[in-house]
């Protein structure tokens, strides 16, 4: 089997490099890969993997965890689903043969592929129980089980989720999280707790060896960018009650990744003005090493938001979030929360190149127009949705809860609920750069707009001092400017206008966000913007602002913006701070963050590097191969990342530290 966890052999490649490599291997040296993509129904697909996937025992790992690279489909005849939770509690809970319909119920085709996934399940239990028994190995209990019982400890409950993780990912099924697993688990480690084989210390190792084993394959699973697995995993919950409900988990997944270092897989924390001081304590001292989590979500604000765009009450209670952030309903949904990314900043680009601009004598006018373009390129991105299908999937539906019984394929609107996502760019370099209009167009009048599109045309070709001009203006996103403010709740409210309306082919809403992970590669492709940004570079990231080192002022604008019914799709906060930073002023950085909680952001995640540390590790990397950062929704290893993130995380910190970038 190919050793996926060389990372010395893509260095510095990314992911998109590491698996074209891959690819090649698989097409040279095993033909089954190429009658995967080709041949076969679903069921025939899946029952051929499971029946001949290479099974690996690592003597040495407390659990059994394997993908063969000669077996896995592009995909199954359609768009996949990933980016979601699966409902990890049926495996733990139920034995395989139990999730099955019986004979009688077997009444259309869907319920007959059920049937016969399950049964590919089973397969490849057996064979993993047979080559443990000739083995005489003493996790063969676990597979055996798995088929006819529910989980009995911890440990074969962590193997049952294990075991589902990696089909989904021998299926080429990416970036599926892990939900609420301190509430998933509690009830066997409860059980093994009260008899003595568990308790809070012992629990650590098993719960490390867990990490270990989803770190294993790291570079393949990477997405995106390497590091980006979506392998998150959610503690801590305001239940249906009304309680902050933690238990010793909790606390212990959190401590397992502060100790082990690793920058995958990742913990989200849901806090609540209710969150026990120690536990914020606790995640505040692992964020503080720099490892990147765990982000915080605000159940106080995340739940209300839910249940006003039409969740039922105790499912919002129930939320998880997608790869990085994104809430979703645990269990329940197969919410496609990055299906596509709305750039602000083609607006204004369209706007600049289409637009009459001699006809526009006054600010509010030019907001206007603005907007009307901003409404044509919502209308754009709905359609497109609106043509988008997924593939067939009924791996993916046995866990997805009412599939089973509305007897549907997931596909097919079975779940639940069946809302998309969208995730949005460029927000704040649009209210920045109609900041700078204002303030010398319209105020000053130093410049017109015809002037202002030459200028933007050129690339800001000799006007380097123009550039730092626009930089200065105190009017910015992220800011106690209420202009900024005024201007981002206009846009807000006019895209949340313009997407309620939208019904996708399963009957299911759009929700929208300000975060997205494409702030680079769209950049890339977009021309100059008044704001002061030159054409190519980076946009702005989540809600940010250049002068981060002010995070209360971060922090109002961020409470202050108006979000409306279906705006939840993650709204992150986003800052750098330095690694002494934290550590020193705990107290005061953990009541900031109750402060935060009270006053209503969102979510939060928190940075924490130098930038001397940064550009040392630029220009010497083989002196820094541990140093972990945070580069959207998830860290990676600073040496993995492309050239241009690893200026945009330095600028960031330079900006922070208030040095010039």
């Amino acid at each position: 089997m190919f050793e996926m966890d060389d990372r010395r052999m893509f260095e510095n490649k990314g992911s998109m490099q590491y698996r074209k490599e891959i690819s090649k291997i698989q097409n040279m040296k095993f033909p089954e890969f190429v009658w995967l993509n080709k041949n076969g129904s679903y069921c025939k697909k899946l029952t051929y993997i499971m029946e001949n996937v290479q099974i690996e025992i690592d003597s040495d790992n407390r659990f059994i965890y394997f993908i063969d690279m000669r077996l896995i489909p592009d995909n199954f005849r359609g768009v996949v689903f990933d980016n979601i939770s699966l409902d990890y509690r049926k495996i733990i809970q139920f034995g395989l043969e139990e999730l099955k319909y019986k004979q009688e119920e077997c009444t259309n085709k869907f319920t007959e592929d059920y049937n016969q996934v399950i049964n590919a399940l089973i397969l490849l239990s057996k064979r993993i129980y047979l080559e443990l028994l000739q083995r005489n190995d003493e996790r063969t209990n676990w597979f055996s089980n798995m088929i006819q019982k529910k989980a009995d400890s911890f440990e074969e409950a962590v193997q049952r989720i294990l075991f589902l993780n990696m089909i989904l990912w021998q299926t080429n099924h990416p970036l599926m999280g892990f939900g609420l697993l301190d509430t998933i688990l509690e009830e066997v480690y409860e059980k093994d707790k009260e008899c003595g084989i568990q308790n809070k210390d012992k629990v650590m190792c098993p719960i490390m060896d867990f990490y270990r084993t989803l770190h294993k394959y790291y570079w393949y699973k990477s997405h995106a960018l390497v590091g980006d697995t979506g392998q998150l995993i959610i503690v801590g919950r305001t239940d249906f009650e009304g309680n902050y409900h933690y238990n010793d988990l909790t606390y212990c997944f959190i401590d397992g990744i502060k100790k082990l270092q690793f920058p995958d897989p990742k913990v989200l924390l849901r806090v609540s003005k209710d969150t026990p001081r120690d536990l914020m304590n606790c995640a505040m001292e692992c964020i503080a090493t720099g490892v990147g989590c765990p982000v915080l979500a605000n159940d106080d604000v995340i739940i209300p938001k839910l249940i006003k765009n039409g969740i039922d009450q105790k499912d919002a209670y129930d939320y998880a979030t997608a790869a990085c952030w994104e809430p979703l309903i645990a269990w329940k949904c197969p919410f496609s929360n990055n299906l596509t990314v709305l750039n602000y900043m083609k607006s204004m680009e369209n706007m600049f190149i289409r637009e009459p601009l001699e006809k526009i004598d006054s600010f509010d006018s030019f907001v206007e127009r603005y907007l009307f373009y901003l409404k044509h390129n919502l209308k754009a991105v709905k359609n497109s949705l609106w043509n988008r299908r997924f593939a067939y999937d009924p791996l993916v539906s046995i866990f997805i809860g009412n599939c089973k019984e509305r007897k549907k394929d997931v596909s097919a609107g079975g779940a639940v609920y069946n809302d998309y996502g969208m995730t949005t760019i460029a927000l704040g370099n649009v209210i920045n750069a109609m900041c700078n209009i204002k303030e010398y167009v319209f105020e000053k009048k130093v410049y017109t707009l015809q002037e202002i599109r030459n200028i933007l045309l050129t690339d800001f070709d000799k006007e380097e001092d123009l550039i730092e001009m626009l930089k200065r203006n105190p009017d910015k996103y992220g800011t106690d400017s209420h202009l900024a403010l005024d201007l981002t709740n206009k846009i807000i409210d006019i895209t949340c206008q313009n997407t309620l309306d939208f019904t996708n082919y399963m009957g299911g809403k759009l929700k929208f966000g300000l975060s997205s992970p494409a702030y680079v590669d769209v950049g890339k492709g977009s021309m100059a913007s008044f704001d002061g940004r030159k054409k190519g570079e980076p946009f702005c990231v989540h809600i940010s602002s250049p002068n981060a080192e002010a995070y209360t002022e971060l922090v109002n604008f961020a409470t202050s913006i108006e979000l409306k019914e279906n705006s939840y799709n993650g709204n992150v906060v986003d800052f750098i701070t330095t690694p002494s930073f934290i550590s020193e002023n705990l107290v005061k950085f953990v009541d900031f963050v109750y402060g935060g909680i009270e006053k209503g952001f969102l979510e939060m995640q928190i940075g924490v590097t130098s930038s001397d540390m940064l550009i040392s590790a630029r220009e010497h990397p083989e002196k820094f191969p541990n140093l972990i950062v945070r580069v959207w929704g998830f860290s990676a290893y600073f040496n993995d990342l492309p050239e241009d993130y690893k200026n945009v995380i330095i600028k960031r910190a330079l900006e922070n530290e208030g040095k010039s970038a």
